[in-house]
């Protein structure tokens, strides 16, 4: 009987298994007949090439410089948040939450308007000092990388280490103090072994984030020194017009990110998830101040950029407040902004369908993996993390031109199924923590009353999964919103969406009309992040 519940589980999630697995086979297929044309040589050319080996060792030096600049300035905030209870406290961790949802074309934007050389912090710099040049010079650099790539981050690995030190028992260190440990000792031979897990995840996470970044690196690098395997992808299939090496760039750099999964994945126990928060002291007098001056140092390093997006949507470089953006916005004038409702309308219809269709089909992969305690079906929804964003664009680019079909709704097709090649996963690992904790005797006890496998999934379990569902809708929304990667590879000017408006808008110096739409990006991705807090507030209570 058991048998049979579990092959249940199995074939629910068997359509959502094959549609991920062959929608990241299909662009995968197309960029290796790419690769291998006139017998690889291209390939064979690409591993030849001293440049290949120049890229991955950048690509690995941003990255893992990122990674553990993130996650080095993560472990002591989240050692003082996991251990005390303050105000503002909450608010700080929800903050961090929002990372999750910002997308990264926000972030070159609010960059280049806040550390721009004309931007606003060296025009306040220059007003306080009486100077009149530039005081700060951080962008189109490599510190202007890693300086972005630890803002979108550094939030994701404070909030996943802050969470699970909270979750762990203190009952060790207070035995270790009694033994006569100092706190020193007590860090290195008893917290740390214990959350070694979270701090590696978070920061693997981080790194895999970082190894696949593009318009980071394409816009505040600005030098092809500083290019990665997805910029230089990008820059050989568009300026060069050369496929077939973009194509073995694409095969080499799957190569490299699979063998990282491989590692990475090995030894990782699949435990079910539990939530058992200690109690957290109250901060008082020294500890408190300690407690607000960390909240001010993280604030004024998350809010100005963001801020600083919606401020230059309503001023000009001048300061002189205006409406002109939004007007050309609503009246669709002014070459760019022409385009600016369709790429609302497009942004939001293609983030809900292929939103919706992640949760769906990752709410049943989800619950298959937790009932029979799968380490293969982690490992299958995880695939698509192998490749990049810009290379499952190029393959789903290669599929296009095969078939030769150039109809604006084939456009929209492969659009939304790269989206949701990219945003399911993602999905499924919102989800299976949910599908973790559901007890099996509330599925036994349904069993023993009669009821079917089918009618206890329906009506026992997927309510409890709610929440969770409701938190990976968000996630996966806000992801699809603000894709820019495999959208600029795919679309060839037919599909055109938010974050493509801004990226142009940024190439073409139209920071204003840029900052406007990126209001309205992030206004979106605000709302959904919203409702993601909304599901995760109903799944912890």
């Amino acid at each position: 009987m058991k048998r049979n519940r579990a092959t249940f589980y199995t074939l629910n999630a068997l359509p959502g298994i094959l549609i991920l697995v062959v929608l990241f086979l299909i662009p995968l297929f197309f960029t290796f007949s790419y690769a291998f044309h006139d017998n690889g040589k291209a390939l064979v050319e690409i591993f030849k090439d001293e440049y290949t080996y120049r890229l991955l060792v950048f690509t690995l030096e941003e990255a893992l410089l990122s990674a553990l600049i993130s996650t080095l300035i993560a472990i002591p905030l989240a050692s003082f948040f996991s251990k005390y209870t303050f105000p503002l406290r909450r608010t700080v961790l929800t903050l961090s939450g929002l990372s999750f949802t910002i997308p990264s074309i926000l972030v070159v934007l609010g960059f280049v308007i806040w550390y721009g050389n004309n931007g606003l912090l060296n025009a306040f710099l220059m007003k306080i000092t009486g100077r009149d040049y530039t005081t700060l010079q951080i962008l189109y650099s490599f510190k202007a990388i890693i300086l972005a790539h630890v803002y979108l981050n550094f939030p994701i690995a404070f909030l996943l280490i802050t969470n699970a030190w909270t979750e762990m028992p203190d009952t060790p260190e207070k035995a270790a103090y009694t033994l006569g440990a100092g706190r020193a000792r007590t860090f290195i031979h008893v917290t740390l072994p214990r959350l070694t897990p979270a701090v590696l995840s978070a920061f693997i996470l981080i790194f895999l984030f970082c190894f696949s970044s593009f318009s980071i690196i394409l816009v505040l690098g600005g030098n092809p020194a500083y290019s990665t395997f997805e910029t230089e992808i990008y820059r050989r299939v568009n300026i060069n017009v050369n496929r077939e090496e973009a194509a073995a760039l694409s095969i080499f750099a799957f190569f490299i990110t699979s063998v990282m999964l491989i590692i990475t994945s090995r030894g990782r126990k699949n435990q079910r998830a539990t939530r058992k928060e200690k109690t957290l002291e109250k901060a008082k007098g020294k500890t408190l101040v300690v407690a607000f001056l960390l909240i001010l140092l993280i604030l004024l390093f998350i809010l100005p950029p963001m801020l600083s997006i919606i401020y230059r949507a309503f001023y000009t470089k001048a300061g002189d407040f205006t409406l002109r953006a939004w007007n050309d916005i609503a009246k669709g004038s002014t070459g760019l902004m022409s385009t600016a409702m369709s790429g609302i309308i497009n942004s939001f219809l293609i983030a809900l369908l292929s939103s919706l269709l992640s949760v769906y089909f990752g709410s049943r992969i989800a619950l298959a993996s937790a009932k029979r305690n799968s380490r293969i079906l982690p490992v299958i929804s995880s695939m698509p993390m192998a490749t990049g964003s810009v290379t499952l664009g190029l393959g789903f680019s290669f599929l296009a031109a095969t078939v030769g079909h150039d109809s604006i709704y084939f456009s929209y097709i492969l659009v939304i199924a790269a989206h949701l090649t990219i945003i399911l996963p993602f999905a499924v690992r919102t989800i299976t923590p949910g599908a973790k904790m559901i007890p099996d005797s509330l599925a036994a006890a349904s069993y023993t009353l009669g009821v079917s496998a089918f009618r206890t999934m329906r009506k026992v379990e997927k309510p409890i999964l709610s929440p969770y569902k409701r938190k990976a809708f968000a996630f996966a929304f806000a992801l699809s919103l603000g894709e820019v990667n495999a959208t600029l590879t795919l679309s060839d000017g037919h599909v055109s969406t938010l974050p493509i408006l801004i990226y142009r808008m940024i190439s073409s110096y139209n920071y204003q009309g840029a900052a406007a739409l990126g209001t309205l990006l992030l206004a979106e991705a605000l709302i959904v992040f919203a409702i993601g807090e909304g599901g995760r507030k109903h799944a912890i209570s």
